[in-house]
């Protein structure tokens, strides 16, 4: 049954597949893989607790082999990438928490709010007043890309390219590989990373209210400052992380309104429930569907041997669903009171730092389309499509009929 997780059909709809495996098991080897796949709710909150067990050095995808000899084909490459948040244990991975945690505050992420609605209204007002869109290229994309760029402190005019970049880091997460592919992933990284090379070189002569500012001018506790090349580091996982999880997100809320008409009334006579519809969002239509671990020493999980060296993918698209947590846990249910109780933005120290501005990204957005739009609406025989990434759960268009509300 494992040898299914690649295929088409299971990337465009996994449920079922997971459903079979938290069924059987819970725990499962890939065939020909040294890796297990972690099913249910529990292994998976076990497992990202037992972080002296399971490293965060694997790797934030399944598939580097092949990134890895595209790597090795670049021997003049002048950037790398050091394990600094995303693909670090402690103690290190404790220092930078540290020092970075400081941007994403509550207060701060509240202070951006203004901004984010703004740019929230920016969007909409580009929509036809009645007429087609696509969801995800006019609204879903843009939204986390515009934010993230702000944030980072890096020029709107920039933002085709640093969606291109983004892109293409997170095709290696879960994505089918060519060699000539993996190649052109590694060249799109170097382009990022000296992007940010020279931005950091400009804030360094003329400091800026931003993200790229505030890492010049980090210090931890030994008033040791960042490195270039863990700023860098930083600044990537800042941007594809901040752009592509909330990217799916937004998507995947979208689709479960049209799916779920009944919900999407109740939201319109009752504002108070959309944090409740981000939740199950992110609970149903996980953004990132895995995260991985590499075994440390031979363990197991719930019963499950599991050799040192493997590495171990936490289904949380899965995990999410376990009807062990979640009543009825298929359904989209805006009375839920553990909705948050999901794995999306992992758990403990490696808990999403950006978890906080992503729900308010959702918030927001789904606030403000209500308010500004009297339907939205798919076409009849809509079908979802999904990108080839067994790990990010991206679709790849929504045609929506759109009609404004009166002003």
């Amino acid at each position: 049954m494992t040898d299914r997780f690649y295929e088409q059909d299971t990337v465009q709809c996994p449920y079922s597949y997971y459903q079979e495996l938290r069924e059987e098991q819970g725990v499962h080897q890939l065939e020909d893989e040294d890796v297990y796949l972690v099913t249910r709710h529990a292994d998976a909150d076990s497992v990202l607790s037992r972080v002296e067990e399971f490293s965060n050095k694997a790797g934030p995808g399944l598939r580097q082999k092949a990134l890895m000899g595209a790597e090795a084909a670049l021997p003049d490459a002048k950037y790398r990438v050091v394990r600094t948040l995303l693909t670090n244990d402690p103690p290190s991975h404790t220092r930078f928490r540290k020092l970075v945690a400081r941007a994403f505050t509550a207060r701060r992420v509240k202070a951006l709010e203004p901004a984010m609605r703004a740019i929230v209204d920016g969007l909409i007002d580009a929509f036809p007043a009645d007429g087609e869109i696509d969801f995800v290229r006019d609204f879903a994309k843009p939204l986390p890309l515009i934010v993230i760029a702000d944030f980072l402190g890096v020029p709107r005019s920039d933002l085709d390219v640093f969606g291109k970049w983004s892109d293409d880091a997170a095709e290696v997460l879960g994505g089918t590989l060519t060699p000539e592919r993996s190649r052109e992933c590694q060249e799109s990284l170097q382009e990022l990373l000296g992007y940010f090379d020279e931005k950091i070189a400009q804030r360094k002569l003329k400091p800026a209210d931003d993200f790229l500012t505030m890492l010049i001018e980090a210090v931890d506790k030994d008033e040791k400052p960042l490195t270039v090349q863990e700023m860098l580091a930083i600044s990537y996982v800042t941007l594809v992380a901040g752009n592509e999880t909330t990217v799916n997100m937004l998507s995947g809320m979208m689709l479960l309104l049209q799916q779920n008409p009944e919900a999407l009334a109740r939201l319109r006579e009752d504002r108070s429930k959309i944090p409740t519809a981000v939740e199950e969002a992110l609970r149903l239509e996980t953004p990132v569907q895995g995260s991985v671990r590499l075994c440390k020493a031979d363990t197991e999980i719930a019963g499950t041997p599991v050799p040192k060296g493997s590495r171990v993918l936490i289904v949380a698209g899965a995990a999410n669903r376990d009807a062990a947590v979640f009543a009825d846990p298929d359904r989209f249910d805006l009375d839920r009171e553990n909705a948050r109780a999901h794995l999306s933005f992992g758990k403990g120290i490696h808990l999403c730092l950006g978890a906080t501005l992503s729900r308010q990204e959702g918030v927001i957005a789904l606030e403000h389309l209500l308010d500004r739009l009297d339907a939205f609406d798919v076409p009849a025989g809509f079908t979802p499509r999904y990108k080839d990434n067994a790990v990010l759960r991206s679709l790849i268009s929504m045609p929506l009929h759109v009609r404004k509300a009166a002003s």
